[in-house]
């Protein structure tokens, strides 16, 4: 069995089977508030906050109030599935000149306006049937004591120096000596509880226009950051229509730009010039397809994930016949390249009831504990979304006030005969969507059961730009990929590899979840 960075030898994990409702998510407290809500009459939204407001105190590393989320939403009652853009935006003073010098990684210049929280009540007011305030005490019970999980202290390994600079972060991680918290280690998080508490009896209004955002405002503008509290004030979401292909008879929904999803969806347009056998027969021949699957959309589709209430994005000639193309020329002949950027700190969940409802979503703070940079009046460590954008006026991705960054967020709903059949997450950065491509491919084309086709080996991509393979594959197909063109080499960690987050609804309805086990998961039914 492979390893990773953030667990070690990697356990495999039964499916888990249910018929009333399934959630899959990055915590085992997050999986078990969602699965209490919807035992408590919630509706699939309901369940989704109290999994997701969990995830943002435990795994702050990774995900937190001070991020953003993507969020796919399939309506059984309807049978349409809708998306809603819960992603802010840079602060007004976010320009070229601003940044003439380069977009920080860290510090408060690198954090944009989070839009997770407004989101959250937003799907609530439309999809909701329990009462806001009833959805968030697993969360306050999580921040008032839980214990340190090892992927949360993997990350502090990882990225210790970044954290110990952030008075507020140092507090929380690590003892007088600067020695960090040991997995178990019981995490106390006073100013995060009462957070909380406000969200829970104010609403996205005491996040946006209130106590919290002037807190987080404050502290930044101190410190040297654009993001004062005025900048939170009236914050909204959008409601969007996903975009969607068609693959092996599925139909294949993501999140439209400034998410990645577009990117899946021109590999899969590529992939679809072969037959499942030949994406099923050998290791080699297939990685070599899906890396040159890969090369083809990301050197089309990466430049115009941008914001498209700024950018006109090409959408319709990106996933028309022309580019496909175009894009399957390059899986049979090979293309230069793209240029690829740092791994992220992204949270997931999947989540479906005995009705037909259906949800993937998708929430982060982008790079591993974001910006570094946390509020201590609020205990909340912020997003660090600037670092999505680039400083160049021909890039469409170029920073300007009020303009959403790219995300590599990508939340993933497939259908099959206008029915959710998979749904799925992954973290992972830029190879979000070289995973899921993955595993669905695993799934529709190999047809391999689901915790099979989630652990397989996969092959992503690392911070040179080189292409990486999991330890599961041999350096026979490494050397041969060699030979065919490709910067080949081994290497592990979850960073990069993802950690899938599945559910298969079967012909009878039954739904199966399943976790990856490259990070720390868990799937529970009933």
């Amino acid at each position: 069995m492979a390893t990773d960075v953030f667990a070690g030898v990697r356990l495999a994990r039964s499916p888990v089977y249910g018929t009333k409702g399934m959630v899959v998510s990055g915590h085992s407290l997050a999986s078990t508030a969602g699965l209490r809500t919807l035992d408590r009459g919630g509706s699939l939204v309901d369940a989704m906050i109290s999994t997701s407001a969990v995830l943002s105190v435990v795994l702050q590393q990774a995900t937190s109030l001070g991020g953003d989320a993507f969020f796919l939403y399939h309506h059984a009652a309807d049978g349409k599935t809708i998306g809603l853009n819960a992603t802010g935006h840079a602060p007004d003073g976010a320009t070229p000149e601003y940044y003439k010098d380069g977009i920080p990684d860290r510090g408060p210049n690198a954090v944009s306006v989070p839009g997770m929280v407004r989101g959250w009540e937003r799907l609530h007011q439309k999809y909701g049937k329990l009462p806001w305030t009833e959805l968030f005490d697993d969360a306050i019970d999580a921040a008032e004591a839980h214990p340190a999980s090892r992927v949360l202290c993997a990350g502090l390994d990882l990225f210790r120096d970044a954290v110990m600079a952030d008075p507020a972060g140092r507090a929380l991680y690590f003892n007088e000596a600067g020695e960090r918290m040991q997995a178990g280690d019981i995490m106390r998080q006073p100013a995060l509880a009462e957070t909380l508490r406000k969200i829970r009896d104010g609403g996205s209004a005491a996040y946006y226009e209130g106590d919290i955002a002037q807190s987080i405002g404050d502290y930044a503008l101190a410190n040297g950051g654009l993001i004062g509290p005025d900048q939170f004030a009236g914050y909204e979401p959008e409601w969007v229509d996903p975009l969607s292909t068609s693959y092996r008879g599925h139909d294949v929904q993501v999140m439209p730009p400034n998410s990645y999803g577009i990117l899946m969806l021109l590999q899969l347009n590529g992939l679809s010039a072969l037959t499942s056998d030949q994406l099923a027969d050998n290791d080699t021949d297939r990685l070599d397809y899906l890396i040159r699957a890969m090369q083809g959309a990301f050197t089309l589709g990466q430049p115009y994930v941008s914001d498209p209430r700024v950018v006109d994005i090409p959408v319709d000639r990106l996933l028309g016949a022309e580019t496909t193309a175009n894009l399957q020329d390059c899986v049979v002949n090979g293309t230069d390249p793209s240029t690829f950027e740092n791994k992220g700190g992204t949270s997931c969940i999947v989540i479906a009831d005995g009705e037909g409802n259906a949800m993937s979503v998708v929430q982060s703070v982008f790079h591993v504990f974001g910006s570094a940079f946390m509020d201590p009046g609020t205990g909340i460590m912020m997003n660090n979304r600037m670092t999505g954008f680039r400083v160049d006026p021909n890039d469409p991705r170029n920073v300007a006030p009020r303009k959403r960054p790219s995300h590599t967020l990508n939340p993933v709903m497939v259908l099959k005969d206008g029915k959710p059949r998979y749904l799925m997450t992954t973290p992972g950065g830029p190879g979000q969507t070289l995973s899921m491509v993955q595993v669905l491919s695993n799934l529709v084309d190999r047809g391999m059961e689901l915790t099979t086709a989630i652990e397989y080996p996969r092959w992503s991509v690392g911070l040179d730009g080189s292409f990486m393979l999991e330890d599961g594959y041999s350096e026979d197909i490494a050397n041969e990929l060699q030979k065919r063109g490709h910067a080949v080499k081994h290497g592990s960690g979850a960073s990069y590899f993802g950690s899938a987050k599945t559910i298969e609804v079967l012909e009878n309805g039954v739904l199966t979840g399943a976790a990856d086990t490259r990070r720390e998961a868990s799937a529970v039914g009933r």
